[in-house]
């Protein structure tokens, strides 16, 4: 849920299954854990495509839309988060803003609960911290 009183940025997410922990996870899998626990947000409406490209994690197989993991270094993680929001959701949260002391802007704090979404996915599933969560706002619909 949103933070419109500035509390804690902790969701609960997913408790990931002994077979996503035990031994190595694909791209697909951390991506799959993560869009199930982002689409989990309130004001999330929808994974987004990407603007210009295409932002998507390829397996064999499948492919997860709205994530794109990169490993520019072995052992390294970069993410590219993709959202579609609900503006019904927003406009609700922006109500309850303007209503009591909070400055922060929604959409950052928006993308700054996607952020700790991921980062606690992660977490959960034994992963070391990415070195960036990149999180667009493709759409308010």
């Amino acid at each position: 849920m949103l933070p419109v009183d500035g509390g804690s940025d902790r969701v609960e997410v997913q408790t990931p299954t002994a077979h996503m922990v035990s031994g190595h996870l694909s791209d697909t899998e951390i991506a799959n854990a993560m869009v199930h626990a982002i689409r989990a947000i309130p004001g999330v409406l929808n994974m987004g495509q990407g603007l210009f490209a295409k932002s998507v994690t390829y397996g064999p197989g499948k492919h997860i839309e709205g994530i794109a993991l990169q490993h520019p270094t072995p052992g390294d993680l970069s993410i590219e988060v993709h959202v579609v929001l609900d503006v019904r959701f927003l406009n609700t949260a922006l109500s309850d803003v303007n209503s009591s002391l909070e400055t922060t802007p929604i959409l950052l704090r928006c993308t700054d609960q996607v952020r700790a979404v991921v980062s606690q996915t992660l977490e959960q599933l034994g992963l070391p911290a990415p070195l960036m969560i990149d999180v667009t706002i493709d759409d308010i619909r």
